[in-house]
């Protein structure tokens, strides 16, 4: 059974209040302690999987678990596991102690515990109500509320307005927002406002409050009784570009008064991008001139911003001799008070989990994450993996190299190609499918659209809220090397061209056909056999496609829609995939015996042998398969095969024009509208002959289109008959109905 220790977060022997290291345990992700009398207990006690109260004097701030045992300090530095920032009260020389991994559940003011002082000890009398917060992870609150803030109000002066720079609240960007990104024209715009705010479109000093938006905050998270941090969810490249316009009024104007009031600029600190983004920022914090920043070769978007403003500082406070204007140079006092006190933001602050949070971020629709279903799964990945599954918050990093991978492989793939290789809405949706096989999910869940389908699993993975036709899901185990598989799967089949005319046409049935979408088992397939070789494994998906494209063909010409049988059928058929090798001998069975259920006088005659012209998916899949078969006979290859059967490069003929009346009225519609007069003819020639009569089609004089420039084989047959009426057409109806019934009832592997 897990234990629950007690663990102060002051690193010093006396306990001062200004040595507190939560949030060094917070940005690692671990804690740790040095006290001399308790590291042995420590090390011989502690387990993963053991709980902790962290606590600052007499009461609990955070809870935590282990997601390691105990590891010696030494190590964990060695790993950089502990990330210390400049002035915090650990020196990374303090190598003796222990320390674990964990995952930290910082607690809103109302559920901090008073508890009793100590290093380190067993805490049991608070044991269960410390698993009980750590376990609920703020999922079952949602606390919102909203105030009007500005920079920095003058001292003493508050107007019913706090203060972003308060003096005690240190903002933190986390792991799973994006890079700080504001370019050109954004940062333009915003400095184009604050002019006009200051002083109008006359340059005479007006000072009109300026609203910029809404900013999303955590709950405050305890450091000290002076001190403490907030995540920002949206609002980071407002205030990352404010912390930038401070930076540069401070080098451009270091005897400016009203300055003086901010500070130092550590109030703000960013997590992203693996401490990349927070050596940009402390670059950029630290200069100490307005060097001349080559924009198109600078990397550093902080240091980038600053330059952006200073351009646009240029343009808004010199005349067109390039003089400064003294309306702005006799008060540049009055702009930077006018910046700190006028300058508006509604803050909005939320007490929940992250997926609560974030739901609150996506109604109030701000532009600060984008929020579609890939980001999303994104952010919620993360949370599962690092929650649920206790991993670093190195996690989310390893997810963003799953992102980048999709995109280089993209890269790459486009100087050959004019389309994507891959998608991560591609990833998702063959992860939603694989999903549901694997773990034997209710078939039903099939037909959810990917982003709810997500959405739905990890609000029960996370203990969000349930959903009553989400049975089983409690049981799904989601990780990166799914994904990781997955795309190489997905790279491989849709960049793996045909290798055979057989394939092409399997593949092009199933596409045409009324089930397109159960293509994606191909996906499937391949994951379950990835450790055989490339074209075993191909082998595999093609005998399946074999019969799923005459099934389809049966039943998308036998109905004008897609019908519930062959829904749940092959929800049945994916549901088997996951243990492909063991199931392939009954998905195969399976399949046959629906092929055969249509081998009968009524589907030959009713069917392949109905009037199709008026149907686009009948028409198309009937005609195509007539002059596939003729291709096949005359050998036609297989890149040939697949320029003629291009989307867009033919159209369906009438060989028999009904409405010429030279040509002749005395075939019925059904006749004259069955495979027996319909073929497949290149799109141009069959708008240049229009209905004119057969022979006139088969040649024509002064190099007009006709049927004797077409490229098809059904059309080259064609061209072979004399005439062509009510009896060329019987025959020709009866011999495709034959030639088409023996494709897909007489297959041969």
């Amino acid at each position: 059974m897990e234990n629950v220790w007690k663990i102060g977060s002051r690193w010093s022997d006396d306990g001062k209040r200004d040595s507190s290291i939560i949030s060094i345990f917070r940005r690692s992700n671990v804690v740790f302690l040095g006290h001399k009398n308790c590291i042995e207990r420590f090390k011989n006690e502690v387990k993963k999987g053991d709980y902790f109260a962290i606590a600052d004097g007499l009461f609990v701030q955070s809870v935590a678990k282990a997601t390691s045992d105990p590891i010696q300090l030494k190590e964990l530095i060695k790993q950089n596991a502990i990330k210390v920032k400049e002035g915090e009260p650990f020196d990374l020389e303090d190598d003796w102690g222990y320390g674990v991994k964990v995952k930290i559940v910082d607690l809103p003011k109302d559920q901090m515990l008073n508890y009793k002082r100590g290093c380190f000890f067993k805490a049991n009398s608070i044991a269960e109500k410390v698993k009980k917060l750590f376990n609920e992870k703020l999922e079952h609150r949602m606390d919102i509320t909203a105030k009007t803030c500005r920079i920095k109000g003058k001292q003493g002066e508050c107007n019913g307005k706090e203060s972003i720079i308060n003096g005690r609240t240190r903002y933190v960007i986390p792991v799973y927002q994006r890079e700080y990104s504001w370019g050109y024209e954004q940062i333009k715009r915003f400095v184009d406002d604050i002019f006009k705010g200051f002083w109008g479109v006359d340059r005479k000093i007006i000072k009109e409050p300026l609203f910029i938006g809404t900013m999303q905050l955590s709950y405050e998270k305890y450091i000290n009784e002076n001190e403490c941090e907030q995540d920002v969810i949206d609002g980071q490249q407002r205030l990352s570009t404010i912390i930038c316009m401070l930076k540069y009024l401070k080098l451009k104007y270091p005897s400016a008064e009203a300055l003086k009031q901010i500070g130092s600029l550590d109030w703000i600190e960013t997590r992203v991008n693996n401490g990349k983004e927070e050596e940009y920022l402390n670059t950029m914090l630290s200069l100490d001139c307005l060097n001349n920043t080559d924009l198109d070769t600078e990397q550093n978007q902080y240091i980038r911003s600053i330059a952006v403003i200073d351009e646009c500082f240029k343009e808004m406070t010199t005349d067109n001799e390039g003089n400064q204007i003294a309306e702005f140079s006799e008060n540049i006092d009055s702009f930077v008070e006018y910046i700190l006190n006028d300058i508006l933001f509604v803050v909005i602050e939320t007490v929940a989990g992250l997926s609560k949070t974030i739901q609150i971020f996506n109604t109030i629709n701000t532009a600060g994450l984008d929020l579609n279903g890939d980001d999303l799964f994104k952010v919620r990945l993360y949370e599962y993996l690092h929650d649920i599954k206790g991993l670093g918050e190195e996690t989310f990093n390893e997810i963003g190299e799953i992102y980048k991978n999709v995109k280089t492989r993209n890269h790459k793939w486009r100087k050959t190609h004019n389309w994507d290789l891959i998608d991560i809405r591609l990833v998702r949706s063959i992860y939603k499918e694989y999903i549901i096989s694997k773990y034997k999910l209710p078939t039903s869940l099939y037909a959810k659209a990917t982003d709810t389908f997500f959405d739905e699993l990890f609000d029960v993975l996370l203990n969000v809220q349930g959903h009553n036709d989400m049975t089983g899901v409690e049981r799904v185990e989601l990780s990166l090397e799914d994904l990781w598989n997955i795309i190489e799967v997905a790279c491989l089949w849709r960049g793996s061209d045909f290798r055979n005319n057989d394939e092409f046409i399997f593949y092009t049935l199933i596409e045409r056909s009324r089930y397109s979408r159960y293509l994606s088992i191909a996906y499937l397939i391949l994951l379950s056999n990835k450790d055989k070789q490339k074209e075993e494994r191909l082998d595999e998906v093609y005998c399946v496609l074999r019969l799923l494209c005459r099934m389809f063909f049966c039943w998308s010409i036998m109905y004008a829609r897609q019908v519930n049988e062959m829904l749940s059928l092959m929800r049945n058929i994916y549901n088997k995939t996951a243990d492909f090798q063991n199931n392939k001998e009954d998905i195969c069975s399976s399949l046959t015996e629906k092929i055969k259920e249509n081998d009968n006088r009524m589907f030959r005659t009713n069917c392949i042998g109905q009037p199709i012209a008026d149907n686009r998916v009948w028409k198309d899949l009937i005609c195509l398969l007539s002059d596939y078969m003729d291709e096949v006979e005359v050998g036609t290859p297989l890149e040939e095969l697949k320029d003629k059967f291009e989307w867009g490069y033919y159209d369906i003929e009438h060989i028999h024009a009904n409405c010429n009346e030279k040509e002749g009225t005395d075939i019925n519609g059904d006749l004259q509208n069955s495979i027996g007069n319909l073929m497949l003819l290149e799109y141009d020639i069959n708008r240049s002959i229009g209905n004119l009569p057969f022979k006139e089609k088969k040649e024509r004089g002064n190099n007009k289109l006709c049927y004797k420039d077409s490229c098809f084989a059904v059309v080259k047959k064609i061209m072979q008959e004399e005439n062509w009426g009510k009896e060329e057409i019987e025959e020709r109806r009866k011999e495709e109905i034959e030639k088409i019934s023996r494709f897909i009832f007489e297959d041969r592997e």
